[in-house]
């Protein structure tokens, strides 16, 4: 009888392990990647010109395979004058001979690819450069490009000409700033961004398909994504009324409507080409609740956008109370089951060690890595890379150009687009040139990759154990919770699966040691949590701790592991399930699978007893 027991028991955790397996329903590649932002002009040389080219990242290839990542996304490296660093594109079909050409791109292309790395693509949609020679044509009135773009007749006040209304640039605030008078055809043209780039006028059918175009040309080449830039400022109200707070410029409902074009034309490319599904995300800082528009409805796929609550919400003074505040808040306003992303700094924004402080820098990456959805790292950002100060006439960005000397640090993007440094020797390893295209940071010397590849406690390698880590299931299908401790000073986020290890991140963002109790929380995990993953400024001499008494020095984190699975243990009621927006065919998938499994499952079960059945 107690044989009967024993199989009974083996019966019911055959059936239950089946059960919980047909949980995890596949998703796609982009839905759980990281990937990794190189900005071109500042990553590596490979002629020694003192400028970033395409060969410069086929030569370090295998270090970024090395990183564990999944992807690179390249910032524009399209035909441009470089006023605003190749966002004002005068080609969208060829390579700027800066960085390369066509066959360079096609080898990055290929070498990617042998590695497992797929290569996402910066695109613009919403203008180009003024040297484009669809502006040349419309500016001389020539059909069909004579209304490419955005054009309007403005006053006069005697002899002087008055734009046609108060709209500003994002590079001057002065009214009418986003129009020029183009003497040739005798109008204004509108450009949101530098007068460098027209804004193209999305409404005609004739500039979509050129756009559709540019889209096919690289989906030809075999790219795997794009990132769609500034989608925040494709349409303009169509009456060219005054505004107010932007809201004439910025946020309309048909931004919208074109970002499902995009997926539409793209997800049917695929289709008929049997290709892999391709990495799309939306740049946008709008409300809210257009950036929740941008992930689709009922009858549309969308692009989901960017997420950037950790670049403009957590700051260096952040508590605990507030990151998990802006983490639930975003979590209960994407639509259910849909993938998110996580990133910490990019080309737009001062680079995460400088903003959050070098010591939370691991914390905030155990974070952006080991949060569900794809994770986005920007260049040199593993090796906690700095803001390098630079001065009035060393700027080249227009954002800062444009200001005065006074006032153009508050403005300029230079800072965070300095050169990666690779090691001690002339400039960082990034080029044999002393000059560069934008001085080194003067710490290169201490702070580059060579130096911390070999300490077991760097930066870098805190960063790859945890590009690891992410690839665990538990990570890419399970749940997660969110709690503080320590009044505000301690962030833990808990990841689970049913039947895995239970994973605990705990995170000092206080200015002192802290000894926190885990089992306040979760009182039936008592057995010693192993020591997975350590910031690199954390001090501890064991590979296990107790849950009672974990001591964390200032801003340290850890990342625990409870070999024993998740059984609910938790008191509290924060755990959300994360698994991704299913579609038909993916609920019947799951359906089949279940299915599967609990056929398998009772075949199992029935040949188990019959056996014990005969034995006896």
């Amino acid at each position: 009888m107690d044989h009967y027991c024993v199989v009974l028991r083996l019966i019911l955790g055959i059936l239950l392990m089946g059960s919980s397996n047909s949980k995890l329903v596949d998703k796609q590649w982009w839905e759980t990647a990281l990937i990794y932002q190189i900005w071109p002009r500042g990553f590596q040389d490979s002629d020694g010109n003192g400028e970033g080219d395409l060969k410069g990242i086929i030569n370090r290839l295998d270090y970024l395979k090395g990183l564990g990542i999944d992807a690179i996304w390249l910032n524009p490296i399209y035909s441009s004058p470089l006023i605003d660093s190749g966002y004002d594109i005068s080609n969208y079909t060829d390579i700027h001979p800066l960085f390369g050409n066509l066959q360079d791109f096609d080898e990055l292309i290929k070498e990617a690819h042998n590695r497992d790395l797929k290569v996402i693509l910066d695109i613009v949609p919403n203008h180009s450069s003024d040297q484009h020679e669809w502006f040349s044509l419309s500016s001389k009135n020539i059909k069909p490009y004579n209304d490419y773009y955005i054009w309007a007749n403005g006053f006069t006040d005697g002899n002087k000409k008055i734009p046609p209304n108060n709209w500003v640039s994002t590079y001057n605030d002065e009214e009418g700033s986003a129009w020029t008078w183009h003497d040739n055809r005798k109008q204004w043209y509108y450009h949101k961004f530098h007068k460098s780039q027209p804004d193209l006028n999305l409404r005609n059918e004739n500039v979509l398909q050129e756009l559709l175009n540019v889209f096919n040309f690289w989906l030809k080449k075999n790219v795997d994504g794009f990132r769609i830039s500034a989608v925040s400022y494709f349409y303009e109200d169509i009456d060219l009324k005054n505004e107010f707070k932007g809201n004439a410029t910025s946020g309309l409902p048909e931004n919208t409507v074109l970002v499902y074009k995009f997926r539409s034309y793209i997800d049917d490319w695929v289709k008929k080409n049997n290709a892999t599904s391709k990495l799309l995300i939306a740049e946008s800082y709008d409300s809210d609740e257009v950036l929740i528009s941008l992930y689709g409805n009922s009858t549309h796929n969308g692009i989901p956008p960017f997420n950037f609550r950790l670049i403009t919400s957590v700051h260096n003074t952040s508590t605990a109370d507030h990151i998990r505040n802006v983490l639930e808040n975003w979590f209960k306003k994407i639509p259910n089951k849909a993938s998110t992303n996580w990133v910490l700094s990019n080309h737009d924004n001062s680079r995460a060690a400088s903003r959050i402080g070098l010591n939370r820098v691991d914390g905030l990456h155990m974070l952006n890595l080991l949060l569900p959805g794809q994770a986005y790292t920007y260049y040199g950002e593993e090796i906690a890379m700095l803001d390098r100060k630079i001065l009035w006439n060393e700027t080249i960005d227009p954002m800062g150009c444009s200001r005065t000397k006074e006032t153009y640090a508050n403005y300029s993007r230079d800072p965070a687009r300095t050169p990666m440094q690779w090691n001690f020797n002339i400039s960082a390893g990034f080029s044999s040139n002393k000059t560069t295209y934008l001085p080194l940071h003067p710490d290169y010397k201490e702070r580059n990759v060579e130096a911390q590849q070999y300490k077991s406690h760097s930066n870098l390698n805190t960063y790859k154990l945890l590009a690891a880590l992410r690839k665990d299931k538990v990570f890419t299908h399970g749940d997660y919770e969110f709690a503080t401790l320590n009044d505000g000073r301690i962030f833990i986020f808990k990841r689970s699966l049913e039947n895995n290890p239970t994973y605990f991140i705990v995170i000092n963002l206080g200015l002192r040691y802290e000894t926190v109790n885990l089992m306040t929380l979760y009182p039936n995990f008592e057995d010693p949590l192993d020591i997975i993953i350590a910031s690199s400024n954390a001090v501890h001499n064991t590979a296990t701790i107790s849950p009672k008494n974990i001591i964390l020095t200032a801003n340290a984190a850890l990342v625990l592991k409870a070999d024993t699975c998740n059984c609910n243990t938790s008191e509290g009621n924060n755990t959300t399930e994360t698994t991704t927006t299913s579609t038909t065919t993916e609920k019947n998938s799951a359906t089949i699978c279940s299915s599967i499994h609990i056929i398998t499952s009772i075949s199992i079960a029935v040949t188990l007893l019959f056996n014990v059945s005969s034995f006896y």
